[in-house]
């Protein structure tokens, strides 16, 4: 999936495993839209609420040097009786952004389920949605296998079009602030949680690009030390693993005449792991130009075309129910 379930540490809460994150623009004039998805088949396999006393982090680096500049910090209290939980918004700068122990400025607190203003224009909320990621991981897991295993490249496995996550749900924190805000243009975005383990702060989950780890990265132990690492070592310390299997399976597919010089091809086209939005652009996530991560972009079909440098689809669209207003995902899955 995006980045569901996608290492041994994030496994074990998934209320601090990240799904997905996305940026755009927002319906109102001159905003940007910052999402984090985050707590696979919540209500399934781990509560509807969120971590109390964990980061939330939206990191944003404003001049390309994949540092963050920008943090804004999303905390919550103990859910009470009713599941409701108290939150904290933060906004920190320069030197705080990287610093767990900052808190920055408050600039807004409420209730999960509640639209929480953030100045004029800004809006913050937090509850569950349904899941807006959409991939035939039946299919991925069956395709993985057999480029691991038995050395075959078969994208028929695909022509069953099934999306895994549609009826289930996770939790979600949309937070739309005033673009001006956000300090620069472009920037570039990227999201992670952390816990206090043993009085030190513990980086659980990282992510921005759709996929990488789930396709790209088969070895459970570097998924989690990705997960724990920053952005600007990605090229050097995964950068040979993910080349490695993109030539792997285009070698398979016979889709390249040099499959190892494509590998590096497709690191350098996806490392660092950010999203970069530029809001004078337009907004979508393709091969004809990756700006922002729109909720109905379909990346599942340009990753996989990426790694087999060949047109490619798990042939699953996206889901009904996004909506055009704040906070813009679905409505919760009954269960």
């Amino acid at each position: 999936m995006s980045h569901h379930l996608d290492s041994p540490t994030a496994k074990e809460d998934g209320r601090v495993d990240i799904t997905d994150v996305y940026v755009f623009a927002g319906e109102s004039e001159n905003t940007t839209v910052l999402i984090m998805a985050v707590n696979p088949l919540a209500g399934e396999v781990s509560p509807t609420t969120f971590r109390a006393g964990a980061l939330y982090d939206f990191k944003i680096d404003t001049n390309a040097d994949v540092i963050e500049d920008l943090d804004y910090r999303v905390t919550f209290g103990e859910p009470n009786s009713k599941g409701i939980q108290q939150i904290e918004l933060h906004r920190l700068e320069g030197s705080a952004a990287t610093d767990f122990d900052s808190h920055g400025n408050l600039i807004a607190e409420g209730n999960t389920g509640d639209v929480i203003s953030i100045g004029d224009s800004g809006r913050l909320w937090a509850g569950l949605v349904a899941d807006p990621f959409f991939f035939n991981l039946g299919a991925f897991g069956q395709f993985a296998q057999m480029i691991l295993e038995e050395n075959r490249f078969d994208p028929s496995v695909f022509d069953t079009a099934e999306n895994a996550l549609a009826g289930h749900n996770v939790t979600a924190i949309v937070l739309e602030l005033p673009t001006a805000d956000l300090s620069a243009e472009p920037i570039q975005l990227w999201g992670t949680t952390t816990i206090q383990h043993e009085g030190k702060w513990k980086t659980i989950n990282r992510a921005a690009t759709p996929l990488v780890q789930q396709v790209f990265i088969q070895d459970e132990h570097l998924k989690d030390a990705y997960n724990k690492s920053l952005p600007g070592d990605d090229v050097a310390k995964y950068g040979a693993a993910i080349a490695a299997f993109t030539a792997k399976v285009t070698q398979l597919a016979g889709t390249t005449t040099d499959p190892q010089a494509y590998g590096q091809q497709v690191v350098q086209f996806l490392l660092p792991d950010v999203l970069t939005y530029n809001p004078q652009l337009p907004i979508g996530y393709g091969f004809a130009g990756r700006n922002g991560r729109a909720l109905a972009d379909d990346t599942p079909d340009l990753i996989l075309s990426l790694l087999a440098n060949t047109p490619f689809s798990d042939r699953v669209g996206k889901p009904d129910g996004f909506r055009a207003h704040f906070p813009y995902l679905a409505e919760p899955n009954a269960k």
